[in-house]
């Protein structure tokens, strides 16, 4: 299983086309959203934030484990990359990172 952290190194090792969002809260502070807090089952790894690509039309897009994810989030992407920065806008507001993508 390869990794790819949050500064992409090693992206040529990335082959999945179901790869999971590591997050972490930032600075100890508390995520935000605008209806209210991130589920926090995201950074205790009980609920995952998956980047998927359809091999159908070859676009990727975003799934939970459980749940629903926020509108922002709802989109699809023509590459991986533009999928991760997507998502790093996202929770970056949040305080919220994305420490490593485990392929």
């Amino acid at each position: 299983m390869a990794t790819l952290f949050a500064d992409n190194t090693n992206p040529s090792k990335m082959r999945s086309l179901d790869r999971v969002l590591v997050l972490k809260i930032k600075d100890g502070k508390l995520p935000t959203s605008s209806t209210g807090m991130v589920d926090t089952r995201l950074f205790s790894r009980d609920n995952n934030l998956h980047a998927k690509m359809n091999t159908t039309n070859s676009l990727w897009s975003f799934a939970y484990d459980e749940g629903m994810l926020p509108q922002p989030l709802k989109q699809q992407f023509t590459s991986f990359s533009k999928a991760l920065k997507c998502a790093r806008e996202y929770f970056e507001k949040r305080n919220v990172e994305i420490t490593e993508v485990i392929d």
